[in-house]
């Protein structure tokens, strides 16, 4: 059984592919990690594509994320083709470890039985490793527990398939999730900026929360020169003990820990800021900005304008974006070492500086769309980080100009 090779992004069957959104991005977990959506439903029909193509595609695109740690959602059901056996195994094979080391967790929702004795049946005979990666998720409330998905990327026959699912299932699983414990009050991570401010009595414009400043300073002294800083996550059990600890007002010595600790908890934060520390209605009043290299100086007072404009009831978010932008300059001249030059470092950060504004927890399981614009937001949000990515890099690049 032969390996599939990779899909180059230039050939011409690409495209074809691409437009079916068998595999998208999905924002950013809780660890801020980036999140890859496998949708079974969006397979087309075996007698017009031809399979070993798609397979092909589908690593393609995951060439794109496997040098960084990513999660994967797999929405297995409904489905209105199905592979066979043969393919799904073959497919198995093919993720070696180049895909699967940095593949921190695979979700797996709506599985039927027999489907779950071929992916067991592989784990055994091929990566019994990997099956600690796996994770069988029977229902979307469940699996909100575990990493939250914005609505939008969420198609709506997976969501008409969940709302079928018998009722004892649900209301059984429902109540293991009411059973986990409620996290207690933050002093850190989550809470707004302005609340923070006053927890540590600085009314400072520039104000920089202590423990952002501890972390920025440890990466400083330890990690500039790490190769990848900011790509790779620490585990997930040693990321949410520290900042449990940060969150109860504990000290915390993160010289006792991985300055991947470090790396993570700063985007973190930034990432379940309440506000977006950008967001997207400035990234998009920015409009198309020239690359960094090219910028010229009315491009330089044109996004000035616009920073002040935005901030001006912010001034503590322009204070944090300007001491983080500042700090990931700093990053890039270390770029012969750490390899995060401003482009690599915009990559990591726009998913987690510019986002839509958080949803309820309701409409998670409640979108009233359609599954074509379900495929056309997440063809919006690939299009807005790229947007995004310009505008973080040139904040990076021109920081001394610009602030």
């Amino acid at each position: 059984m032969s390996k599939a090779i990779a899909l180059s992004p230039h050939s011409p069957e690409y495209k074809g592919i691409s437009a079916l959104n068998i595999i998208y991005e999905a924002g950013l977990d809780r660890d801020s990690r980036p999140i890859l959506v496998l949708c079974a439903d969006n397979l087309p029909n075996p007698d017009i594509y031809d399979y070993d193509l798609i397979l092909s595609f589908i690593m393609g695109r995951l060439d794109e994320f496997v040098e960084n740690d990513y999660v994967m959602v797999f929405f297995a059901s409904p489905a209105r083709y199905s592979p066979g056996w043969f393919w799904l195994l073959r497919a198995y094979r093919s993720l070696d470890r180049k895909y699967k080391k940095n593949l921190k967790a695979l979700y797996v929702v709506h599985l039927s039985r027999t489907y779950r004795f071929v992916f067991d049946l592989a784990n055994k005979i091929i990566s019994p490793k990997f099956a600690r990666k796996l994770r069988y998720v029977s229902n979307l409330q469940l699996l909100k527990s575990s990493i939250e998905l914005a609505p939008q990327f969420i198609p709506q026959r997976v969501i008409d398939h969940d709302r079928q699912l018998p009722t004892i299932q649900q209301h059984v699983e429902q109540q293991q999730i009411q059973r986990q414990r409620r996290p207690l009050p933050s002093l850190a991570f989550g809470k707004s900026l302005e609340d923070l401010a006053a927890l540590e009595g600085n009314t400072s414009a520039d104000f920089v929360p202590k423990f952002v400043v501890q972390i920025v300073n440890h990466i400083k002294e330890h990690g500039l020169d790490k190769e990848g800083i900011f790509r790779k996550s620490p585990s997930s059990e040693e990321l949410q003990s520290v900042k449990a600890a940060f969150n109860n007002g504990m000290k915390v010595d993160l010289s006792q820990h991985d300055i991947d600790v470090s790396a993570a908890l700063l985007k973190v934060f930034i990432r379940e800021l309440p506000v977006p520390l950008i967001g997207l209605k400035l990234s998009e009043a920015m409009g198309a900005l020239p690359d960094a290299s090219i910028c010229t100086s009315d491009t330089i007072q044109k996004v000035k304008s616009k920073l002040a404009l935005h901030y001006a009831e912010k001034p503590n978010h322009l204070g944090l974006l300007k001491y983080i932008c500042q700090f990931l300059r700093l990053v890039s001249e270390h770029a012969n070492r750490n390899r995060m030059n401003t482009h690599n470092l915009s990559v990591v950060f726009t998913p987690n500086m510019i986002r839509a504004e958080e949803v309820t927890s309701a409409a998670y399981i409640n979108v009233p769309d359609t599954q074509q614009s379900a495929l056309a937001d997440a063809a919006v949000y690939l299009k807005q980080m790229n947007q995004g990515m310009v505008l973080v890099q040139l904040l990076i690049t021109k920081h001394d100009e610009i602030f």
